[in-house]
């Protein structure tokens, strides 16, 4: 087995440079501290460091920690959290400087807020959190982190949770239906990171599908592990670097500009009135042709009967799940753009319904969900109040005729209105 200290030296730093680092939550002690209400927010991170070295919360020194803070303005609070760097040296995460960002586990817990008091959990690898969070806040009153114990097998998961319940007034707080699992970190080109979550279970119907956190670059700043020396420096390479990568870009650009006006004035002063001349041509004919495809495409549907909204949602309705009584899937509006064009909304119980709905519109030649210029499927899927909203909109496939055995093609021959 590998000594842990050589955990960062594996990877060449060009490689760690795009990785950011979360260190497990059970090695932080956390709190949460009521901010001076005459505070500015650019002295928070003085305070946090005054909190560290009074000796109270921390044992070590700031200098001689690990340590970060999330602070909400409007609530005057701010959540300070903090690991010795010898731990961390020990454990084998050193170097850190190498690294793009360097958090916590629990992060992107601290990222959104809930809309009731709420004890949250999240899965980070083998870390268990649970959060307790106030209304409309992201500053927990309290968070834990726990290991999970591997001899404990699929029910680590389980009995951690239960020993964090434990640790809390369940009385105060609506407890989490489920468990978040944190996923991939990705730093976006607009300047955001993306943490990426799902449920563990997912079953329930009240959860929202979508729980992947969004948190602005420069906020997560104050929530990185590093001393605070480096972070300032490092903040003002990278702004400087992006500027001279902006500049480097906005001067290419602009050279070749340049170079394409210069080509494109030699080209023009040849041929600009052979190209005026096309040019009027063909600004000429251009409404004739799109007038030309419309007919086109009437015709086309006039031929197959036109838009057939009644048959075609008998066709959607005969794969709604349920009973004739009770079906699994409701339609509550149906918009037409083309025959072959349509848009349905409505209710169904779950996701599940929904997905077998489309398999089943799919497998049996009824209908595709279409695809936009992006390249995704046209659909939006919510969930509220127990029930799965959705809006998608469906490419109809055309239905074959069938020729019976008793049916033959119309003949020419009439009889001579003379005989009987």
């Amino acid at each position: 087995m590998a000594d842990p200290s050589e955990k960062v030296t594996e990877f060449p730093v060009r490689e760690l440079r795009e990785i950011t680092l979360r260190i497990p939550g059970e090695h932080f002690f956390c709190d949460t501290i009521e901010l001076p209400s005459s505070l500015k927010p650019e002295k928070y991170q003085d305070f946090a460091e005054f909190v560290l070295n009074g000796g109270v919360f921390s044992p070590y020194p700031a200098d001689q920690l690990a340590w970060g803070f999330q602070a909400n303005e409007a609530n005057e609070q701010i959540f300070i959290f903090a690991t010795p760097l010898l731990k961390l040296r020990q454990m084998g995460w050193q170097n850190l400087e190498y690294f793009r960002r360097v958090f916590p586990s629990f992060i992107s817990l601290l990222g959104k807020e809930y809309t009731e008091p709420t004890l949250a959990f999240m899965l980070f690898e083998d870390t268990l959190t649970a959060g307790a969070f106030q209304t409309d806040s992201n500053i927990p009153d309290l968070l834990y982190s726990l290991a999970l114990d591997e001899d404990e097998g699929d029910e680590a998961v389980e009995h951690a949770r239960g020993k964090l319940l434990s640790l809390f007034n369940l009385e105060k707080y609506e407890i989490s239906k489920d468990i978040l699992v944190a996923h991939d970190v990705i730093r976006t080109k607009d300047g955001f990171f993306r943490f990426e979550h799902e449920w563990l279970d997912g079953k329930d119907a009240d959860l929202e599908i979508d729980q992947d956190v969004v948190v602005d670059a420069d906020a997560l700043w104050t929530s990185d592990l590093r001393q605070s020396d480096f972070k300032d420096a490092e903040q003002a390479t990278r702004k400087l670097a992006r500027a001279r990568w902006k500049g480097m870009i906005a001067w290419s650009v602009g050279m070749a500009a340049m170079l394409l006006a210069f080509a494109g004035i030699k080209i023009m002063g040849v041929k600009l009135d052979d190209k005026k001349l096309l040019s009027q041509k063909m600004a000429s004919e251009v409404p004739l042709v799109i007038e030309s495809q419309k007919l086109l495409e009437k015709l086309r549907q006039n031929k197959l009967g036109g838009i057939d909204p009644f048959g075609s949602l008998v066709r959607f309705a005969a794969y709604r799940g349920g009973t004739d009584d009770k079906p699994s899937l409701y339609f509550s509006m149906a918009h037409f753009e083309s025959r072959n064009e349509v848009a349905l909304e409505g209710v169904c119980e779950t996701i599940e319904v929904m997905n077998n709905f489309i398999e089943s519109l799919k497998k049996n030649n009824v209908a595709t969900v279409r695809v936009g210029r992006s390249g995704e499927e046209m659909r939006e899927i919510k969930s509220a109040k127990g029930k799965m909203s959705f809006d998608i909109e469906f490419k109809l496939i055309e239905e074959v005729p069938i020729k019976s055995a008793f049916m033959r093609e119309p003949s020419s021959f009439s009889p001579d209105k003379s005989e009987g």
